[in-house]
């Protein structure tokens, strides 16, 4: 997957103009697959950018740490002081040829900046104003600053940790960072497709908390879907003990979850308990919870019988749903990995050889494609500027 920035876009977006001007990982993930899309993506970034330098003290040049190179490409930076009065005209004519702007600035600070929505939309009428933060606008809440691990609290991922595990500890991914971005690219994507067919803009407006508040509860509202309630929220399954994968004889640990008597019994007699296997409470309909359970922990404790080879042909022979556990160090070089190219090597113009991640979806008549890796802060300033002026 070399890019190549002299590429023709090839994405069902070609053609579709965004300026980015969102930090961190929210807004820049969703643009990003916006530009793998094929949409031409300027980035408009302040003259330091802190996101840029993440993790600290990892990178090969200063501001393009590894986050920041895995969620900014297909994109052109330009640095522009928002604050300045020549930075924000530069931006206003930037968006007077834009289809989408994305931010995810409090709404506070844009109206401070004079780019809220309801400041510029009488100016540019076509325009789709994608708007994310970390609480809802319309909330008393919607001026409190926000970080992925801040949402995960006050939108009950703190607490499945705590009724699973007993622990505090925050999930070891930015995973309302990441959901909020891509619930944020449907909304971008549904009003593109409003745009298309009336020309058209509008608000599209996403509060973190609110998308995870959405993912996290389908199948923990449980009990508390009805009115009154009818049992206890979360799902039981979930947070139980037994919901772990198994460890292997040789070190290993593969993943097996059954969801049904059936599936425990094939776990129980490929565990080597035949007699536990032969009890006919697995040929019973109805789940009873503490049953299935203490089958479940029957397996656990017998796992290690078997090499996390023999369990996968064993499991691969009687069509069960299983995978071994795979350290992060090792994924990149993993077969699945491997045979799909899903992080592949390649030459960054600055940075030397890097491994990317794909974009994993998959289009048969418009394919994506990766036309310029995370540019350096500012890089196409002088570019895209000089365009501006010789379209005037």
């Amino acid at each position: 997957m070399q890019s190549d920035p002299t590429a023709a876009a090839t994405g069902p977006l070609e053609g579709v103009r965004v300026v980015d001007i969102s930090t961190v990982v929210m807004g820049p993930y969703a643009t990003q697959i916006l530009g793998d899309f094929g949409a031409d993506v300027v980035r408009v970034e302040p003259p330091f950018d802190t996101a840029r330098h993440s993790p600290a003290g990892l990178g090969r040049h200063d501001g393009m740490g590894p986050l920041f190179l895995q969620v900014n490409r297909n994109k052109r930076s330009v640095t522009l002081n928002l604050k300045d009065a020549d930075g924000k005209a530069a931006l206003m004519e930037l968006l007077a040829d834009a289809d989408v702007l994305v931010t995810n600035m409090r709404a506070q600070a844009l109206d401070r900046l004079g780019i809220g929505y309801q400041q510029i939309r009488e100016q540019f009428p076509h325009l789709i104003y994608a708007h994310a933060q970390g609480f809802n606008t319309k909330s008393s809440q919607s001026a409190r600053p926000a970080y992925d691990e801040v949402i995960q609290a006050v939108t009950g991922l703190v607490d499945m940790q705590r009724r699973a595990s007993g622990s505090l500890q925050f999930m070891p991914t930015f995973i309302a960072d990441k959901t909020a971005a891509l619930y944020l690219l449907n909304g971008i994507l549904a009003a593109l497709f409003h745009q298309q067919k009336t020309g058209a803009g509008q608000e599209v407006s996403l509060a973190m908390a609110d998308a995870m508040i959405a993912v996290n509860m389908v199948e923990h509202m449980a009990g508390d879907v009805y009115v009154p309630r009818e049992g206890d929220v979360g799902n039981p399954l979930s947070f139980a003990d037994v919901h772990a994968a198994m460890r292997t004889s040789d070190g290993k640990a593969i993943a097996a979850v059954p969801y049904t008597y059936r599936d425990v019994r094939k776990l129980l007699v490929g565990a080597g308990l035949d007699e536990d296997a032969a009890d006919p409470v697995w040929d019973e309909p109805v789940l009873d919870r503490t049953v299935f359970y203490d089958g479940i922990a029957k397996v656990l404790a017998n796992s290690e019988t078997k090499t996390a080879a023999q369990w996968e042909d064993y499991l691969t022979a009687n069509d069960m749903p299983y995978g071994v556990v795979v350290d992060i160090a090792d994924l990149p070089d993993s077969d699945y990995v491997r045979e799909l190219n899903l992080i592949t090597e390649v030459d960054h113009p600055t940075e030397g050889r890097i491994r990317v991640l794909a974009n994993p979806m998959q289009f048969s008549a418009t394919p994506v494609s990766v036309r310029r890796q995370a540019e350096q802060p500012g890089q196409s300033t002088a570019d895209v500027l000089a365009s501006l002026r010789a379209s005037v």
